[in-house]
């Protein structure tokens, strides 16, 4: 994708479908990530999704729908990322297992995917973030521990009123601008966060952010190397093992966060439709030593074999499907 192309987005209206097909088209479009049900008599959903830098902005209109994430989903579709929601206008209730609980308009709620949860709209507009867990650290540090909070208007006012004017000036953006407009986001959170009073946690957690970010630039530079392991990127890092291990917790280790990378790497490149190099050189570009290597850990990560992956690409791109568009979006989140 060029600097010149317009952002992606993908488009629903449940009044453009028959009655009977409404929430199940809906449904459909969910399948990855939530368990949708009806809540009341009226079901309607419109939204527009836009894909950021590794995260999707969704601007929603949503009545009597509920979205959930139980044990086995939460436990089977391997979701990492999180969401800050915005509730605009309307009702939104949320239960992350603590009871019920009503946001007001101008609030936001921070979500950890890979934990359980509902949530339930009625004549709500909310603005939704998902977001990597690691492009977000890398602003405001570790995220432990925010699961659940919301904060209040007053508080996340800059953040929302940055959304609001996104969402308005996406359409006429270009894909060189999202990389800064995802940043402007994750800063504007932090701002929001110390306006809640956690900034020492956060002043904290991001002095790891930007140790995180300056390792991945580092990390992301010796992709290509095979020989780059764990001993060498703690020898080239400037940062104690005991830091860097503190660092890499919540991301399995050094180890797995290097093949993390080499994963992302070919993940890119499996999405660009102008990628016509066979997969075997694309991941020893990566630093894979063997084909088979890669193509086992892609699966595990994405849950689909590179060949699959790189055709459901083309087919998104050939039928402009929406659900295997979301879902493609979705695995970036990883």
């Amino acid at each position: 994708m060029s600097g010149t192309e317009s952002p992606e987005r993908v488009s629903f209206d449940s009044e453009a479908i028959p009655p009977d097909a409404r929430i199940e088209r809906y449904r459909a479009l969910y399948a990855m990530g939530a368990d949708i049900t009806q809540i009341g008599p009226f079901p309607r959903a419109t939204f527009e999704a836009w894909r950021l830098d590794r995260a999707l902005l969704y601007d929603r209109h949503l009545n009597d729908i509920g979205h959930g994430r139980g044990e086995l989903r939460a436990g089977r579709d391997g979701f990492t990322h999180w969401t800050v929601t915005l509730l605009i206008d309307g009702l939104l209730q949320v239960d992350l297992g603590d009871g019920i609980r009503d946001l007001k308009p101008g609030e936001i709620i921070l979500v950890d995917v890979s934990r359980t949860g509902r949530n339930m709209m009625r004549d709500a507009h909310i603005a939704t973030l998902a977001i990597a867990q690691d492009r977000i650290e890398e602003t405001i540090g570790p995220l432990s521990g925010f699961h659940g909070l919301v904060l209040d208007a007053d508080d996340c006012r800059l953040y929302a009123d940055f959304v609001r004017s996104l969402l308005t000036n996406l359409p006429t953006m270009k894909t060189s601008s999202l990389p800064g407009a995802t940043s402007a986001l994750c800063t504007l959170l932090k701002v929001a966060l110390e306006s809640h009073g956690l900034r020492d946690p956060v002043v904290d957690a991001s002095r790891d952010g930007r140790r995180l970010g300056q390792f991945r630039i580092l990390v992301d530079g010796r992709l290509g190397d095979p020989g780059f392991d764990a001993e060498t990127a703690i020898a080239e890092s400037g940062v104690s093992r005991a830091t860097l291990y503190r660092l890499l917790r919540p991301h399995q280790g050094l180890a797995a966060f290097i093949q993390t990378r080499r994963l992302e790497q070919i993940r890119r490149a499996l999405s660009n439709p102008a990628e016509q190099r066979p997969f075997a050189e694309i991941a020893i570009d990566a630093g894979f030593l063997t084909e088979s290597h890669a193509s086992r850990a892609f699966l595990a990560r994405y849950g689909l074999r590179p060949g699959g992956y790189r055709a459901a690409v083309a087919t998104a791109v050939a039928e402009v499907d929406p659900i295997e568009q979301i879902r493609l979006w979705q695995q970036e989140l990883r």
